[in-house]
């Protein structure tokens, strides 16, 4: 992957293939309601400086096993929580963000810092689609709750195909179904019990969320034991998987090389907490 003073890497791009003509529409609508969404929150986002989205930003950076010259990939980019950090250590990034407005701070910032390895664009990740074996690391932090089902799954393989031997799929996100772990429970009853604290406003956002999260209208998370099974279908072995703090989850895995694949994947899934 070749970025060249600050110019927007060339993604070679595919409109999606849904089975069906409803298939396409819902992934239309959904990418044009994040378009909208997180363009309306770039002038906020820098500020978002919660202690749940720094330990998730640093669980991400711990985890990515890159080196100078790495090629990556930062799905869901923002402004640059994941992208810069990356970039500093010397990785040529591509961030790539369903929003304009996230993708031009990014560029900006890349500028004024004066990086010459670090892009974005402005594209939805629907739509990506990379040269088979062209990336080192593909990353991303709590951007992928909002695809459809369908779409996560389709990311994840792609990755696998863009991913060179050795390469690393990283994803931190909101992992949480509806209630069948004990983990899915526990994150539910606290989440009930801080807003039911709150009074009539908490109450408010419990029904809000309640009906959000079972119509899976807006966000569309998945359990972390879920996301495991879709890396593990695709091909990667060596997957983790942990907790990060409240409901954020960790997966990673790798592609294989060649030789040695088999023995790479015996070790099986790790479960943890960080």
């Amino acid at each position: 992957m070749q970025i060249e003073n600050g110019d927007h890497h060339r993604a070679r791009t595919q409109p999606p293939r849904p089975t069906s003509q409803l298939a396409s529409l819902a992934t239309r609508r959904v990418t044009g309601r994040q378009r909208r969404i997180w363009s309306r929150r770039v002038n906020s986002w820098d500020q978002h400086g919660s202690a749940n989205l720094g330990a998730v930003t640093s669980a991400v950076i711990a985890s990515a096993a890159t080196e100078s010259g790495a090629d990556v990939v930062d799905i869901g980019c923002g402004t640059g929580q994941i992208s810069i950090p990356l970039a500093t250590r010397g990785a040529n990034v591509l961030g790539l963000d369903v929003s304009p407005a996230m993708a031009r701070r990014l560029g900006a910032e890349a500028q004024r810092r004066g990086f010459q390895n670090l892009a974005a664009v402005a594209m939805p990740v629907e739509e990506l689609d990379l040269p088979p074996a062209s990336v080192d690391l593909v990353v991303s932090s709590y951007a992928l709750h909002h695809l459809r089902d369908a779409d996560k799954a389709r990311l994840v393989s792609g990755a696998f195909r863009w991913l060179r031997p050795g390469g690393q799929l990283v994803i931190a996100d909101m992992m949480l179904g509806r209630g069948a772990s004990a983990r899915d429970r526990a994150i539910i009853r606290s989440k009930i019990s801080v807003l039911a604290r709150m009074g009539p406003g908490g109450w408010w956002r419990i029904a809000k969320n309640a009906v959000r999260y079972l119509l899976r209208v807006q966000e569309r998370p998945i359990s972390m034991i879920a996301w495991v099974s879709l890396l593990e279908t695709a091909g990667f072995t060596g997957v983790t998987a942990s907790a990060v703090v409240a409901e954020t989850g960790l997966v990673a895995g790798t592609r294989p090389s060649p030789i040695g694949s088999s023995m790479a994947g015996a070790a099986g899934t790790r479960y943890g907490r960080r």
